[in-house]
């Protein structure tokens, strides 16, 4: 079962956070009040982000790196560590040489408008997000789950955001949008074929995107969550609570092993 609920929740999420990211556009079409919308933005943006990070920070300090549970050793431990760098290696370059920004920065920031260069930003951390789920395929109610779909809500809230101020309106918003909601499902379902090959190095793969995770985590969302939390003193209680559950959930999961 949880092999339909988990794509579905990261769909169901990544649509609600688009639909969230084009309200403000609405509102101002129809109230006129750049004001109110831009409050919006910034008021639901500056809540829920911070509790992305604080699953992902609970998650990864509690199963710690890579994917720690017991089950790795010799050969297996140096091949994940090795890929782990190689992933995080990967998206420094991607983020400052390629793209020139985080692909999953979020909103917030001032980027120049390069529309699909954005969409396709966002979706190398959709793909490595559907991948990485699927290959450690969790229990639903643990740390990385709740903090991919929280995370699926706030970065196509963002993409929603940046196309909308650049002007993309109409069934090319909604094509994109519908579009970036099922790169995380389907990557899912790879990543779960993937755990089902035995030739594969499997210890590789999950520590290459364990490395891209940990890399936006740290270098991109840790450091933009915190500049959040200072200017809406009030998330703070959200990630706390946020990090309390994750790490709980995470202890949880490891007394079962």
């Amino acid at each position: 079962m949880s092999n339909l609920w988990l794509p579905a929740g990261l769909a169901l999420s990544s649509w609600a956070g688009f639909a969230l990211g084009t309200l403000p556009f609405r509102v101002r079409s129809s109230h006129d009040s750049h004001d109110l919308a831009e409050a919006a933005e910034s008021s639901v943006t500056d809540h829920l982000y911070p509790l992305t990070v604080a699953f992902f920070i609970g998650y990864l300090a509690v199963m710690a790196v890579p994917h720690a549970d017991g089950s790795w050793t010799g050969s297996g431990i140096a091949l994940a560590l090795l890929a782990l760098a190689a992933g995080a290696a990967f998206m420094a370059v991607l983020s400052r040489k390629v793209f020139h920004r985080d692909p999953c920065c979020e909103t917030g920031h001032t980027h120049d408008p390069l529309g699909w260069a954005f969409f396709l930003a966002l979706s190398v951390c959709a793909v490595n997000d559907g991948i990485l789920i699927g290959l450690i395929d969790p229990p639903w109610f643990s740390g990385l789950n709740l903090g991919m779909v929280v995370h699926k809500v706030t970065s196509s809230f963002a993409l929603a955001v940046a196309l909308g101020h650049w002007h993309y309106r109409g069934r090319r918003l909604l094509a994109m949008g519908a579009v970036n909601g099922l790169l995380s499902p389907l990557m899912f379902f790879a990543g779960q074929g993937l755990r089902g090959v035995e030739s594969l190095p499997l210890e590789g793969l999950l520590g290459f995107s364990l490395g891209i995770l940990i890399y936006t985590v740290c270098a991109g969302m840790l450091p933009h969550s915190g500049r959040m939390l200072k200017r809406k003193p009030t998330a703070w209680i959200g990630f706390l609570i946020a990090l309390v559950v994750a790490v709980g959930l995470g202890l949880l999961h490891r007394s079962y092993h």
